[in-house]
C-alpha cells in the first residue's frame, strides 16, 4: 500500500540539508513554498479572504516548505526517522509532518 508523507518545515538551510539528504537516499517528492494563514494575512493590510497566484509571484518570501513524499508503507519509519533525527524531534527544524493513506494512485512518478 502506497502512504502520502505530507510535511512542513521551517525554510531554513538545515531544511534545505535534510531534504537534500533524503534526495540522496533516493527518496522524491513535490516540495513547494507556503505561509501560515496568519503569516499570508500580516503580510498584507487589505487582506482578502483569497490570493491568487500572482499574489505570491511578488517576490515575498514564503516561511515554510511544504513537502509530499509519496511511499511505500514499508519506507515510511525509514524516512520518518530521517525527517525526527534532521529535526530533533522538530526542535531545531520547526514543523510538523502527517501520513495518509493512498486509497489509489496512478501517474509517471
Amino acid at each position: 500500500m502506497k502512504v502520502m508523507l505530507f510535511c512542513v518545515f521551517e525554510d531554513s538551510r538545515e531544511t534545505q540539508e535534510m531534504l537534500s539528504s533524503l534526495q540522496e537516499d533516493g527518496y522524491n517528492g513535490t516540495l513547494m513554498g507556503a505561509s501560515s494563514v496568519n503569516h499570508a494575512f500580516s503580510r498584507k493590510r487589505n487582506a482578502v479572504a483569497a490570493y491568487s497566484l500572482s499574489d505570491y509571484a511578488e517576490g515575498v518570501k514564503d516561511p515554510n516548505l511544504t513537502a509530499f513524499f509519496l511511499l511505500d508503507e514499508e519506507e515510511l519509519p525509514k524516512v520518518q526517522g530521517i525527517i525526527r533525527e534532521k529535526t530533533s524531534g522538530f526542535e531545531k527544524i520547526h514543523g510538523m509532518m502527517v501520513v495518509l493513506p493512498a486509497a489509489s494512485f496512478e501517474g509517471s512518478f
